[in-house]
């Protein structure tokens, strides 16, 4: 387990996020915050599991090229889980670099992870 730099960006017709930060990385697993949102990646050879969670919602995204998968909204609160269809329209995990365009309930997502070095 090591301390690394993330370069972290999320584009939408209704978001536009960059974040520089710290994140901590072990075998195949990423994990940051970003603002009050903690990111949980998961990172298989030809899939990804992302988890956004905060104090108001979590969400499991999981993405597959060319594929719809069904990721889960839930609100907390309540005992409501929504299914949300998730679209992966592009997948590369390549070195240190992964991006992900998905389509998730008709909005359009553009994803991009960028690892940097490693902490002391």
């Amino acid at each position: 387990m090591g301390k690394i730099n993330i370069q972290a960006k999320l584009r939408s017709n209704y978001e536009n996020l960059s974040i520089s930060t710290t994140a901590i990385k072990t075998k195949n697993k990423i994990v940051y915050k970003e603002n009050n949102i903690l990111v949980t990646i998961l990172i298989f050879s030809n899939k990804i599991h992302m988890k956004r969670s905060c104090a108001a919602y979590e969400i499991d995204l999981k993405f597959e090229l060319k594929k719809n998968t069904i990721s889960k909204y839930k609100l907390f609160g309540g005992s409501k889980v929504f299914n949300l269809e998730t679209y992966t329209k592009k997948l590369l995990i390549k070195g240190d670099i992964i991006k992900i365009n998905y389509i998730l309930e008709e909005n359009e997502f553009n994803y991009v992870l960028n690892i940097g070095g490693v902490y002391a």
